[in-house]
């Protein structure tokens, strides 16, 4: 885009001064020689800048020092009475901020911007000293205008820090499809900077092999494993445009502008996907590593190694993404298996063996000649009972939400026990201290699983007989004891106490104290109501 300007302002002086009869101003023919010079200059520089990014980065600056020249001596060849509209000098001042701006920063713009205008001040006054009729009014104010342009374009320059890019959003949101998305992530890199060629690899840490893809051209594999590639060598260390034929290559240094490097290029992944010239992207995430290769990108130059950053970013960020999906997805699926299992055990397998204990009984009744009916039906009514606490399991596993509706705790443990204390053969108690008690519905039925495990290993580990439920409302805590008559854990050592509760309490960010003898066996838990699971 410079290089056509140059050209176009070129163009366009030439045909002014040609239409106007007082043009040139002073030294006519040496300024059509110089002019037709920087003409022809300026379209041999649009075909170099087109084919070759390295010329059109390495010739910079001699080529703004070109342009502040060929600046200065329009003005001398036009400047006269009545040339206003016929001295350039606005419009290539205006090209030789804008210049600055692009390739560099609104540091160089301001810098140029001065420098060109003190030397337009000492042409001018120079001008002035040999030339009676100069319009020292009119120079003054062309001074002002290149000033405030300056300073315009300076800030035009500090807003210009980051090329802006479409957002790069994956279509899928399976994290085992990574092949699908180390597709998508090339499809938009190649649609991004019309490149003729892409290739992509991408290495997960977690994995030995790498997944590569390719655009414009066939790979012979589409995965490499360690013994073939060399992640921490195979990869370009830095984004940059490259030529390894020509052994020179651009790159890019964080907040600085690019640095022209000359010699070998070392980037084995290029190497091996054929790709002789092009821009290498490195993708370096928090769940793996890559690269990203474009090539036969029409009219590339420096300003394409901005731009793959920020594809580098988009693309990096992606798989980011679904490594931390896969992982979220993982870390939920564990959770519910946990949490099934422990309602499971603590509901439907104690449960189960109550009714087996219950059945043993029931022989024994049947053959000391007692009526089983009583018990049968106490039985059945049993198992519909955790027929339907095992349906409203499923429902709300199915739903897979958390009931935040307020109940009466006790409204929920004093049925359960009773429940229970018919289940297993025992007598049990209910007290509630400290007023009414409401709390979150998942909570408590949270509690009503400790309770139902409580009271299986009482029975079944401890041979109780009685089992006596303490609820104590502390505020902003709530205190359940569970006291059973049983012989307690073998030794007197409960050691860690049961898991199952253990765990369960842990989940609430409560507190779990056991106390056991050969006179029973104590729970003591304290909840934090409203808490979290």
């Amino acid at each position: 885009m410079i290089a056509l300007t140059r050209a176009v302002l070129a163009v366009v002086f030439l045909l002014a001064l040609w239409i106007d009869p007082n043009q040139p101003a002073r030294a006519a023919e040496l300024s059509y020689g110089i002019l037709a010079g920087y003409l022809l200059i300026a379209f041999a520089l649009l075909v170099l800048s087109w084919r070759s990014w390295w010329w059109d980065y390495r010739l910079a600056w001699p080529l703004m020092v070109f342009d502040i020249a060929a600046f200065l001596s329009a003005v001398v060849f036009t400047e006269s009475v009545g040339t206003d509209f016929t001295s350039p000098f606005l419009a290539f001042f205006a090209f030789l901020m804008l210049s600055a701006t692009i390739r560099w920063d609104w540091r160089v713009t301001v810098v140029a911007g001065l420098a060109v205008t003190a030397l337009y001040l000492l042409l001018g006054l120079h001008i002035a000293s040999t030339d009676s009729g100069f319009d020292i009014y009119r120079f003054g104010r062309r001074i002002t205008y290149m000033l405030v342009l300056a300073l315009v374009l300076a800030w035009f320059g500090l807003q210009r820090r980051e090329q802006a890019i479409e957002r790069f959003t994956e279509s899928t949101d399976d994290p085992a499809h990574v092949e699908q998305l180390i597709v998508q992530a090339l499809r938009y890199a190649v649609a991004q900077t019309n490149a003729g060629r892409a290739a992509i690899a991408w290495a997960d840490y977690e994995e030995p092999d790498v997944r590569v893809r390719a655009h414009g051209f066939d790979l012979r594999v589409h995965r490499l494993g360690p013994e073939d590639f060399d992640t921490d060598r195979g990869f370009s260390r830095d984004a940059c445009l490259f030529d390894m034929r020509r052994e020179r290559c651009l790159i890019a240094r964080r907040g600085l502008q690019p640095a022209a490097v000359s010699g070998p290029v070392q980037d084995r992944f290029a190497s091996m996907c054929g790709i002789g010239e092009g821009i290498a992207l490195p993708l370096v995430g928090l769940t793996g590593c890559g690269e990203l290769l474009l090539a036969d990108i029409q009219g590339v130059s420096v300003d394409h190694i901005g731009l793959g950053a920020l594809l580098a970013r988009e693309v990096t960020a992606a798989f980011d993404r679904q490594t931390t999906l896969g992982l979220a997805k993982e870390s939920a699926l564990a959770r519910v298996r946990d949490s099934l299992a422990r309602d499971l055990h603590d509901s439907v397998a104690q449960s189960l063996a109550g009714t087996a204990l219950r059945l043993e009984g029931l022989r024994a009744w049947i053959r000391a000649g007692g009526d089983p009916e009583a018990e049968i039906e106490s039985i059945k009514q049993s198992l519909r009972d955790e027929q339907r606490h095992v349906r409203s399991l499923i429902a709300r596993l199915r739903r897979g939400d958390r009931d935040e509706e307020m109940v009466e705790v006790s409204a929920v443990v004093r049925p359960l026990l009773n429940a229970l204390s018919q289940q297993w053969g025992i007598t049990s108690r209910v007290t509630v201290g400290g007023g009414s008690l409401a709390v979150p519905a998942w909570l408590a039925r949270e509690l009503g699983q400790v309770v139902r495990e409580a009271v299986a290993n009482a029975v079944r580990h401890g041979q109780a007989g009685r089992v006596d439920l303490t609820i104590e409302n502390q505020g902003d805590a709530l205190r359940m004891t569970i006291l059973d008559d049983g012989c307690g854990f073998p030794g007197g050592d409960p050691g860690p106490g049961p898991w199952s509760i253990g765990g369960r309490v842990d989940k609430l960010a409560g507190t779990l104290h056991v106390a056991t003898g050969i006179a029973g066996t104590r729970l003591e838990i304290v909840v934090p109501i409203g808490t979290s699971a």
